[in-house]
């Protein structure tokens, strides 16, 4: 059970990666998902153009989110014996399934671009379906851990949320480039140097 556990918490942990880092490369895709559930009296405020939350809200709440998933997934990767950080885990796959709950009842078919530009995946049953075993692997990842198990130094945990980051980073450039957001060109309009 032990082994399965410590898979949980490296299973979850570099899924907050994957999708913090994928949401990273979608902000103005993740913020329109954010504006769904953001409450009734910041959707009405806005833009003078027309009502509904500032495009910069929505952006600043889903570069929030997707970074907290960043640093928490780094953060679980690198430091599995910590109690307080497994719950906090736990909390937030909670959330990912009460988002999954109320996105389907409220918006069902609509995109919930949990993963930014790399899932073209919707609220549905199947997402609250991934959700509850997201959540369950979670939940399963809270149970202790014996410290002589599981020795990491102070290297090995920089290494681990070294290798974490760099899981976020390719997410979000392949979310980039599946969003055709590509590389940025310099003025003018040239094309980088190959």
């Amino acid at each position: 059970m032990i082994t399965v556990g410590l898979c949980c918490k490296a299973a979850v942990a570099v899924l907050l990666l994957a999708a913090g880092g994928a949401k990273l490369a979608d902000l103005t895709g993740f913020g329109a998902t954010v504006g769904l559930f953001m409450p009734a009296a910041l959707r009405r405020r806005g833009p003078s153009t027309g009502g509904g939350p500032a495009p910069g809200l929505l952006r600043g709440g889903a570069a929030a989110i997707a970074a907290g998933e960043i640093a928490l997934g780094a953060a679980s990767l690198s430091s599995p014996l910590l109690g307080w950080l497994n719950v906090a885990v736990l909390a937030t796959a909670g959330c990912f399934l009460a988002v999954g709950v109320i996105g389907y009842l409220r918006y069902p078919g609509r995109p919930c671009r949990c993963f930014g530009a790399l899932s073209r995946r919707s609220f549905g049953p199947a997402g609250i379906g991934r959700a509850a075993l997201i959540a369950a692997a979670a939940a399963v990842a809270v149970l202790p851990v014996r410290p002589s198990l599981l020795g990491l130094a102070a290297a090995d945990r920089i290494g681990l949320a070294a290798g974490g980051l760099l899981v976020a980073a390719a997410c979000a450039v392949a979310a980039g480039a599946m969003s055709g957001a590509g590389p940025a060109r310099p003025a003018g309009g040239a094309r980088w140097a190959r």
